[in-house]
């Protein structure tokens, strides 16, 4: 049976220092080493090639919730999804009417992720997330309007490494990390997934994975969901787990 894990990153597989420790980065590298099939599936973009520059992955890491893959190999970005130009500005349009200026477009220039503010985008600028931090008023606030808007998809989870603050995903419409996921099942001819998260964007995940672990700093949404609940980020439980 071909199997594959497949990871979230923070909260998840990095520690609470938002990185993996050498003993972490020693282990995955063993594993894929002797053949365990292993990626990640983060809404980070640009940040998590640089974080996850010395696993040795022979498979695509999955970016943007799904938005996006980054292939090291080849060192390249690959299947883009991308945000209907009009769609864009109307959320962009939304976000500043909900309250919030701290807007965040990630755009696919050549093979680089750019992180413009809302001001520097235009239209021949091909849009892959919309990014924005919140308020809990503002975010409260934000999702009413957001559901009401065809032609998107988003996920709006607490900061991992902060207090009181909250982020909004934007994607194309379907776009999760369970969509990519179900992609490189087809593409690769996986059996079985095996999938692990702690916060909100990861429940698409919990729905597509034959088995879908919440760590134990997860919250207790993604813990209802989970075939079990295995250790924290504090201690590589992901990693602990797949070794055994």
């Amino acid at each position: 049976m071909k199997v594959l894990y497949v990871s979230d990153l923070d909260g998840t597989l990095l520690n609470m220092d938002g990185r993996l420790d050498e003993e972490a980065i020693k282990e995955l590298n063993r594993l894929i080493g002797i053949g365990i099939n292993f990626t990640v599936s983060t809404g980070r973009g640009e940040s998590a090639r640089r974080i996850l520059k010395d696993i040795n992955f022979k498979l695509p890491i999955m970016l943007l919730n799904g938005s996006i893959n980054y292939d090291f190999a080849s060192k390249k970005y690959i299947n883009e999804k991308v945000i209907e130009k009009s769609k864009v500005q109307e959320v962009i349009n939304i976000i500043k009417e909900c309250g919030s200026k701290d807007i965040e477009v990630q755009v696919l220039e050549g093979n680089e992720i750019q992180r413009l503010n809302a001001n520097e985008w235009n239209e021949n600028k091909k849009c892959i997330s919309l990014n924005v931090l919140l308020s809990e008023k503002q975010m409260k606030k934000l999702i009413k309007v957001l559901e009401k808007v065809d032609g998107i998809s988003y996920y709006i989870n607490k900061k991992v490494y902060a207090e009181n603050e909250w982020f909004c995903d934007i994607v194309p419409k379907g776009i999760s990390k369970g969509s990519g996921v179900l992609e490189f099942k087809k593409k690769y001819g996986f059996d079985k997934i095996i999938a692990f998260g702690d916060s909100g964007n990861d429940l698409p995940l919990a729905e597509v994975a034959d088995e879908f672990y919440a760590v134990e700093n997860a919250q207790d949404i993604v813990k209802q969901k989970a075939t079990a609940v295995i250790g924290s980020c504090f201690n590589n439980g992901v990693i602990k787990f797949i070794c055994k």
